[in-house]
């Protein structure tokens, strides 16, 4: 990973090998004794595959020498990301909850759904653990990674996301204003949608409608105003009359806009406070006729409509183009890459929409306990069958990239803020996470030598982690200190083995003298802290 990353001087060090390569094997292994006993497989795999996609998305994102190719693989490991994190939290409790329920009693409910809690927690405490253990390899995370991994995220995320939104809006309207016969609030629903769409696009020729057609008019005035001054045209007039005829074209678009804006206002009024009989006489009844025919043309208003869409698309490109033109020749392929990539995860998603939503459901079903699943495969293809598969996995798929973008800024906020120290971030994760972990597999029934061998190697990783580091910085990555850096992590664990030991002693003495069995446990887990925090401070 190192080649490519030259952040705040980082290529100049690098951890050792020996304590890196101590700090990812102990969190791995750690990780993966503890998962062992929350009973869940597929969410914990994919949620170790996400967290290794993201740590994958944090080290392209810092590339200099390729920065387009970086930024392209960063785009695409979002969407891995995102289904990482929702394998990880949701994936995780929706196993869970088929496995432990329904229970036996009402008594048991509570004590069930903090077992399902706790479970949730050791596995996203040891998949993040995997994250911190990954990026500690090339100590690759620092603020600027972040926050470019993060910025890349949140591009990548746009297409798919607003498509998908426009899709499912487009499709809740449509199914809301069909709702003709079912009573309710979809009914309701329907019946104001269709008279907002008429009001908008087809008012009924009985009276003048001005305020809704001056307010089109208005707009679409503007959005062409905005379009001429978006477009290059004065760069490609040379004379002085042309800049002159573009120039009164603005001010003549400027005040047609505002007469029409006016004129909406003036139209609200009459539309509400005028009946259409005292509005023929006020205005004669051919000029009545006249603007009733005018007002309430669908055609007009349709090219309204459609000057505003176009326009609005048209602002929208020249602005991105002028963005990439702006950019430096090497910094366009980066520019353009993630707006690329989340276009292609669109055109795919169309294409294996309905397959992939079609396994999802089964899959969540067939995971659910008992009647439940039946009941969510039926409400489940009442909702497919109205709003449609490419909806419904379309937006799937934007919400899964805005979770990648959640987990990048949440990154790039925690160094910010200084909450992580640049030089050990994923050491600084790693060992907070296995700390994490092991609290959580506490409440679960996890046996106290695994419980207290999981709080030593969360000591452990952040001390060889943090030794590594000094090492790396004050003597090179290539010296050798092999042997100092094993004697370091030897010591670390034999005094927090002494600790855990006395903890366990402890533990197995009391059984018969004190009735308290929590106070037992309380007792051996401030031994064996107090051992590790004394070698912390020894250490330093």
């Amino acid at each position: 990973m190192s080649e490519h990353t030259d952040f705040d001087d980082r290529s100049h060090w690098r951890p050792t090998y020996a304590s890196t390569a101590l700090v990812v094997l102990v969190s791995l292994l750690t990780a993966a004794v503890l998962v062992r006993s929350i009973g869940v497989s597929l969410p914990v795999v994919l949620g170790a595959l996400g967290a290794a996609a993201l740590a994958l998305a944090v080290w392209t994102a810092g590339w200099e020498r390729h920065r387009a190719l970086g930024t392209a693989l960063t785009s695409l490991l979002s969407l891995l990301v995102g289904i990482g994190l929702l394998a990880a939290t949701g994936g995780t409790i929706l196993v869970l909850v088929g496995v432990l329920f329904p229970v036996p009693t009402v008594e048991q409910l509570p004590d069930a759904v903090i077992d399902v809690a706790a479970r949730a927690m050791v596995v996203v405490g040891a998949v993040s653990a995997v994250f911190g253990g990954l990026v500690a390899i090339g100590n690759v995370l620092n603020r600027e990674t972040a926050q470019r991994a993060a910025s890349i995220s949140l591009k990548t995320t746009l297409f798919p996301l607003g498509a998908g939104l426009v899709l499912l809006t487009g499709e809740m309207l449509s199914h809301l204003e069909s709702t003709n016969d079912a009573p309710g609030v979809g009914a309701a629903v329907g019946d104001v949608l269709r008279q907002m769409t008429a009001i908008f696009f087809q008012p009924p020729p009985v009276r003048p409608n001005l305020a809704t057609f001056f307010l089109l008019i208005a707009v679409a005035l503007f959005v062409c105003n905005r379009t001429l001054a978006t477009l290059p045209v004065a760069e490609l007039t040379t004379e002085a009359t042309g800049t002159r005829a573009i120039e009164r074209i603005h001010r003549l678009l400027t005040r047609a806009t505002i007469v029409a804006g006016i004129s909406a206002a003036i139209g609200l009024f009459t539309d509400f406070t005028l009946s259409a009989r005292a509005l023929r006489a006020l205005l004669t009844p051919p000029v009545f006729d006249q603007l009733t025919a005018l007002t309430t043309a669908p055609s007009i208003r349709s090219l309204a409509w459609w000057t505003i869409l176009v326009g609005t698309a048209t602002i929208l490109v020249v602005g991105l183009l002028r963005h990439l033109v702006q950019s430096s020749a090497d910094r366009i392929g980066s520019a353009l890459a993630p707006y690329v990539v989340g276009g292609a995860i669109a055109v795919v998603t169309t294409a294996i929409a309905k397959p992939v939503l079609t396994r999802g459901i089964e899959w969540v079903a067939s995971t659910l306990p008992g009647s439940i699943g039946d009941q969510f495969r039926e409400i489940a293809a009442l909702v497919v069958d109205s709003l449609g598969s490419l909806a419904l996995v379309m937006a799937a798929v934007g919400v899964l990239l805005l979770l990648a973008t959640g987990a990048t800024v949440g990154l790039w906020l925690l160094m910010l803020t200084k909450y992580l120290d640049g030089r050990t971030a994923g050491i600084g994760i790693a060992s907070g996470s296995l700390f994490q972990t092991a609290a959580f597999a506490g409440v679960v029934g996890v046996s106290l030598p695994v419980l207290f061998g999981s709080l030593i190697a969360a000591v452990l990783v952040w001390d060889a982690g943090e030794f590594g580091t000094t090492l790396g910085q004050e003597v090179g990555r290539d010296a050798a200190t092999r042997r100092a850096e094993l004697v370091h992590a030897s010591g670390s664990l034999a005094v927090g083995g002494v600790g855990a030991g006395a903890a366990l002693a402890i533990t197995d003495g009391s059984v018969g003298l004190i009735t308290v069995a929590d106070g037992t446990v309380v007792v051996g887990l401030v031994v064996v802290l107090a051992g590790l925090l004394a070698l912390v401070v020894a250490l330093r």
